[in-house]
Formats: structure tokens, sequence, C-alpha cells
């Protein structure tokens, strides 16, 4: 049985879509009339359904290396619905803008942008470009920003390093803010600006020279009437084209001090190896302020050695603050442990942790001496200590000056500025027992002078003369037999070295006899060669006497005489003055005629192994504590490097008309002789108060007399620190066991001392950084040492007490 359509209940497809539209049409009548009705009553009016109110989203992307004429970027836009437009705007260097308005549904749109620099912009000038998407809704984007440069230099940036976001800032405590900032065009200010829940900016200028980045400490006081919970901090920068651009913000959560139940947070910051006069760093955070921040510094077995604090109101969140120690041992090395610990404005204390929570104890070993960096920076090449002043002067090579070190008061005094490059640092030579003139000679390696400095000028020292240096030319003269016709052909080739002196050496003639008045004033010198110099002597230096007294010169050859097999070079050395000092003049003459008792003459020539004449880099050279001798060290990283021993007294050889021959030079057979016995590279010379004994440092430590002949070694490492004997180690051997020592540099942290009679190490000074410098020993007042040398931080002195000795019988 078919039943009725009357009692059908799903009506035809067309009737269905004819109720659903008049029901749809009833439903809005009935909204939009309770909408009135509800308004009427004063209540909030209720959004129909359906409506869209999901805001677009923009980014903005930095484009890939587009050329300087374009500034080319990506504005990206998104919409659950659809985009109605885009609007990009550029400010800054130049204008411009540029609006996109959507005739179409597009729900994602990306829009790649180049735009055109005029050439108006100046180069560097911040561009700020700046776009929002609006939908058909009627919704508008959060601004998404970008900042660009022309020339697409890096932009300026400037960023908050310290807080972390979301740390608490607590009411009437003032918060450590810590910025950086870069530039290309310099920074001139970092700063910051605050919204939220307080509203405030400051800022910091630098003064020139501008860098090309920087970093700040600045302090944000948070007053006790904020009542929000949220403040946000802004960084600023404004480079030197007076450019500002904002970095990222940083939001921090505003507490009152009752709700905050923090212990503090401790940093400690200390060498492994610490000097008596030392420091240490020790940095605290807490929200609520810290009142005392301090150190303790244990022996092994938890005993106190010294302990030391500060305290503060508590208004400050970070309280930083670099300990200057005063450790009390005198035995070292000795081991001991370094603890941080701060208490908060609540009371509660605490000490270093690591990031685990695992409470930091540092363990450091307490070493010898006392290092100070140099004022202005740069790098000491040499050093010398004038008693009469009891004071250490110093050749900073980068700054064109010397340092002046007070041992008195252990502070660095006004420096003297001298010539280009000062390397070498000597004394004006005044009597045979050691006695320093008002004068110090520094050479000038960047220059061809030498610096006279004047120690009773000024409060420090002045500069007052510069010696100009000769310009020294040697030939050889050779003789070589034709491979074709047998004949002998000869040829003149001119060797022109740099002149620009580096190690310097003060030696004076007169009397041997001690307490002698110094006669001439003989000034050693090495060269620091230069890549232009003659073939085959590129990068090679060479040695050389002036006699300042009487301006006369000495280039050394001694060393070369001999004949190479097959050939013979026959040498000729001529000077020619500078500045009007001197003369010019022949110093060996390629021939001379010397007269023979019968009334003949017989030729006189130099004849020099031409390979043997010149010197490696950074030779060497020391003068004896009397002004009587220097010893020579060549140097470069080549093993079976030569060392030369020179004698002021010797004088020059008066066999020929002329004298060439510097009998005080070290004859070539006792140089070859000595290469022989060491073969070994050079890294530091020295030389006792008479000139009885030398060494040079290398793999080892070799110890020769005057004449070259190796007495012994030192068991040293290697390392490009020097040496120094003691100021009154005399002769080859002395009963006076306080003086017969040496102190070498090593490669490990320390200086060792040895017995220069029995060779024997018989101590070892734990300091805090290797010396990579010269090495200098000298005796005050009061009997006692002081070991100066130059390391990574600075300048490193040891003081050893009057009692020291050897006990090698």
């Amino acid at each position: 049985m078919r039943a009725s359509p009357m009692t059908n209940s799903r009506p035809p497809r067309g009737a269905r879509a004819l109720a659903l539209r008049a029901a749809l049409r009833r439903a809005v009548v009935i909204a939009v009339a309770a909408s009135g009705l509800a308004a009427c009553d004063g209540d909030e009016v209720i959004d129909p359904p359906f409506r869209d109110t999901a805001k677009p989203r923009v980014s903005i992307a930095r484009g890939n290396n587009p050329p300087d004429s374009l500034l080319t970027f990506s504005v990206q836009a998104k919409d659950d619905i659809g985009l109605k437009a885009i609007r990009i705007q550029l400010t800054g260097g130049f204008t411009a803008s540029i609006d996109t308005t959507f005739t179409s549904a597009v729900q994602e749109f990306t829009y790649a942008v180049q735009a055109r620099v005029p050439s108006s912009a100046p180069l560097g000038s911040t561009v700020f470009v700046a776009s929002f998407a609006e939908d058909g809704a009627g919704n508008v984007s959060d601004t998404a920003a970008l900042v660009l440069t022309v020339g697409n230099l890096t932009p300026p940036t400037a960023v908050i390093t310290s807080p972390a976001a979301g740390s608490p800032v607590v009411t009437g405590k003032a918060l450590v803010l810590s910025l950086a900032g870069s530039a290309a065009y310099r920074v001139r200010t970092l700063g910051y600006v605050t919204s939220g829940a307080y509203a405030s900016a400051d800022s910091i200028v630098f003064g020139g020279p501008l860098e090309e980045s920087a970093t700040a400490l600045d302090t944000l006081s948070v007053p006790d009437s904020v009542s929000g919970t949220a403040l946000t901090v802004t960084p600023f920068i404004v480079d030197s084209l007076n450019q500002r651009v904002l970095g990222a913000p940083v939001t921090y959560t505003v507490q009152r001090p009752d709700q905050v139940q923090t212990v503090p947070k401790v940093t400690t910051g200390a060498s492994r190896r610490l000097e008596v006069s030392d420091t240490i760093f020790v940095e605290a955070t807490d929200p609520v302020g810290i009142t005392t921040l301090g150190y303790e510094v244990r022996t092994l077995a938890g005993a106190l050695v010294v302990a030391d604090s500060v305290q503060s109101n508590g208004s400050f969140s970070t309280l930083v603050r670099t300990f200057a120690t005063r450790i009390p041992i005198s035995v070292f090395p000795t081991p001991v442990t370094v603890q941080g610990f701060a208490r908060n404005a609540n009371g509660r204390r605490d000490v270093a942790r690591f990031t685990s929570g695992a409470v930091r104890i540092d363990t450091a070993q307490v070493v010898a001496g006392y290092t100070r960096p140099l004022p202005d920076g740069g790098k000491i090449a040499d050093a010398i200590y004038v008693p009469r002043n009891n004071r250490l002067y110093l050749s900073n090579i980068e700054r064109n000056q010397l340092e002046v070190y007070n041992l008195a008061d252990s502070t660095f005094r006004q420096p003297i500025i001298v010539g280009s490059r000062p390397w070498g640092i000597s004394a004006w030579p005044r009597s045979r027992d050691g006695e320093m003139g008002d004068t110090l000679l520094v050479a000038n390696s960047g220059g061809t002078t030498i610096s006279y400095v004047d120690l009773l000028r000024g409060t420090t020292g002045r500069e007052v003369y510069r010696y100009p240096l000769p310009n020294i030319i040697a030939y050889s003269v050779t003789s070589v037999k034709s491979e074709t016709t047998d004949q002998v052909i000869t040829e003149r080739t001119a060797y022109d070295f740099s002149d620009r002196p580096q190690f310097l050496a003060s030696t004076c003639t007169g009397s041997a006899d001690a307490s002698s008045a110094c006669g001439d004033v003989v000034v050693v010198y090495s060269t620091t060669p230069t890549p232009g110099q003659s073939l085959p002597f590129p990068s090679r230096g060479t040695v050389r006497w002036e006699n300042l007294s009487k301006q006369t010169s000495h280039f050394f050859f001694e060393q070369a005489i001999g004949q190479t097999a097959g050939r013979a070079d026959t040498l000729e050395v001529e000077r020619f003055a500078a500045g009007g000092v001197g003369s010019d003049s022949t110093l060996v003459p390629f021939k001379q005629r010397v007269p023979l008792p019968d009334g003949s003459f017989f030729d006189y020539s130099v004849v020099i192994r031409i390979d043997r004449l010149a010197f490696r880099d950074t030779t060497y050279v020391r003068n004896s504590g009397n002004f009587r001798r220097a010893v020579i060290g060549e140097g470069g990283p080549v093993l079976g490097s030569r060392g030369i021993m020179f004698d002021a007294l010797a004088g020059l050889d008066s066999l020929t008309p002329l004298p060439v021959i510097d009998r005080g030079v070290s004859r070539s057979m006792d140089v070859s002789d000595y290469v022989a016995n060491s073969f070994a590279r050079v890294q530091g010379v020295g030389i006792n108060f008479d000139g009885e004994l030398a060494a040079i440092k290398g793999d080892s430590t070799y110890v020769f007399d005057r004449t070259l002949r190796l007495q012994g070694l030192f068991q040293s490492r290697g390392s490009t620190g020097g040496l120094d004997f003691h100021p009154l180690n005399k002769g080859l051997n002395t009963g006076q066991l306080n003086t017969r020592l040496a102190f070498v540099a090593s490669s490990e942290p320390v200086i060792e001392i040895y017995d220069s009679w029995c060779f024997k190490r018989v101590a070892s000074v734990p300091i805090r950084d290797p010396i990579i410098g010269p090495v200098r020993a000298s005796q005050l007042a009061d009997g006692s040492l002081v070991l100066v040398g130059a390391t990574i931080r600075g300048v490193t002195l040891v003081q050893l007490p009057d009692n020291f000795t050897t006990t090698c019988n």
C-alpha cells in the first residue's frame, strides 16, 4: 500500500531550498530585531554571525646580493578570507610608497620589490621599510618593519644583551641594562626607551674616536609607583650620520619586592694562576637588589686565607666589582680555592654556582710576581732598569714611545715620545764600574735614527736629539774564471742593506780598570732587514758599530773572512754620511798598498765568503754591565745560527795604512767553531757584568766565554722569551754564590734560575704567564733582585730576596 503524499516528511529538492532561504531570512530579521531591542536597553551590541574578525599577517624579508643602486626586499601577506590591499612605505634616506589593491579574492600574496635609489640619497643612509595589509572586512594587520641602507651596507643594529627577556623587574629598584650596537658609520649613541608599565628613556653618547661597534651599561630605575605588570624596553642606536634605528624590544615582568622569593645569582672570574696582587671579578644579580658582594680565598683544607666584600643599599639589581687582591702568601706556588658570594635586599645569601645548580669553587695557584698591563696597549721590544731613579724604561714598538714604570709605587708614569717603532734600548756609558749616564739611547727601527732621551728633562724624561745613522753600502769585487777562455773576469757588485737599527748595545773605549771613566761611546747595533735589499740579501740584516763621539762607523765583516771555492770575493765598504753627521768615507778599500821593511809594497785586500756577510732578521745584541763587551746572536728560526763577541778595547788592526779589521770582533774560525759546537737557533742573548761569560738561548741555553769557547749548557726549554745574568755575575766563576746566577724564560709560566758555573737549575719561579719577550735582571738598593719580562698581558715583575743563592760549590 503506497503512502499518501500529504504524509511524506521529505519535500521535493526545490521546495527544500525555498524553505531554507525563508528560514534564514526570518533568522536574520529576528537577530536584527533582537539587536535593536538590546541596543535600546543599553546592552552590548552582539556581532552578527559569520563576521570576519581575523587580522591579515604581513612579513618582510631582505633581498639577496642586490646592486648598490637598488634596495630589494619582499613583502608576504596572508589572510584566511581574502586580501584587499597591501601598503608599503619607505622613509629615511629617501621616501617612496607602494600601494596594491586586489579586485578578486586573494588569500596569499608575495610582492618582490626593487626600489631604485635616487642619486641624491647619501651612501650609508638608513631606509626604514614599513608595510601592512587590509582584508575585505576592513581588518588591518600589524605593521612589519625592516631596516636597509643605501649602498646595501650592513644597517645599524642595537640589542639588549642582558637581562634576558621575561626576567623580573622589581619596583623601587634599578635594572642594569647591557647594550650593544654596531654601525658601518660608527656608533655615536646607544640608548633605550621604555613603554608599558613605565615610560622613560636614556642614552650614552660616545666621544671620539668613534668605533664601528660599542657596548654600554645603562641603569633603568623603576619607581615604587609603577603598577603595571609588563615593561617593554626597546634599544636604539644613532650613528655618525645622526641616523636613529630601533632594535628588537625586550619585555620584562614587573613585580613588587614582597612578591619575589629569589636568591642572588653569582658569577666569579679568577685566573687559574693568581698573583699576590691580582684581581678577582664577582658579579651578582637579583631582582630585589644586591646589598653585599664579595669573595673568599681558602686553602685546600678550607682555612680562610683572605676575604673582601663591598656593601650597597640594595637599589641595584646587578652589582659588579673587580676586587684588587692582597693575598698573604709568600711560598710559590700555593694552591687555593676562590669563591664569590652575594646577599640580596631580602637577606638571602648564595654563592657562585654552575648552570646545573651545583656550587662552584674555582681552584687556583698563587704564583710569584705582579703583572701590569701597558696603559695604551702595544708591544714591548726591549727594557732597561735605571738604578738612579728606580725606574724601568720599556720600548713600546707599536706606540712609538718609552713606557716609564716606577718601581717605588708600582705605577706607570707619563710615557716618553721617541722615533718610529722604537726597538733596542741601552744607556749612555759613564764609567767602567757600570755607572749609567742620564741619557738613554733608543734604536728607532721604523727610521734610521737613534734617539737620545735625557732623563733629567720633564717629569719622566724627554727626547732631545736623533742621531742620523749613515748609509753604508758594501761591494764585492769578484774574480771568476771564464768557462770558455779560462781568463779571470772581474765584477763589482753593490749590496745596499737597510740602515734601520734594531737591537742596541752600548760600549765605550778607555781603560779596562774598574771605576775608570769611559772614553768614546761606541754603539753596536743590528739592522732591520727589508725584502727590497740587493740580491742575494733580501730580508737579511747586518751588524755595525757607530762611534757616537767621533761620528765614525764600522761594518761587521770579520765573521765572513775567507775564500769560497772557485772564486774570490774582495770586499769594499763605503760610508755615506746622513744629516751632516760625520763624513763620507771608505771603510774598507778594495785594495791597499802596504809597505814592507825592504821598501817594497804588497797589495792588501779583504777576501770574504759572501754568503756569510749578512745576518738573519732579529739579530740580538746586548752589552756587558761594564760597557766593555757585547754579544751578538743571529736571529731567525734556522739551526746553525752564529754567535759573535765584541770587545771595544781591542781596536782596529794597524797593519794597513787604513785600519779596517776590528780586532774586537770574533774571528771567523771562532764563529764557525761556535756553530759546530752548538748548532742552535737563537731566541735571546745575555752577557754577564764584565763580558767574560755570555749565553745564547735556543733549544737549550749555550754558555760560552769571550772567545766563543763553549763552557756548558743550561737545560732550558725553547721559547720566545729571553735570558739575563745576575747584575753582579763576573768572570767565568766566582765564589759569590748569590751572584753566580742566570735567569732564563721558559715556554712554561716560570722563570728558571741556573748556576752559571755548575750549569744546574737551582730554582724555578712560577709566574702567571710565560715570558714572550726580553728578560732583564736588576738589583735594587736593598740588595733584592727584580726580574722583568714581557708577557701577553703586559709587563711582569718578580722580586727575589737578597739572600737568594745557589748551593753548588
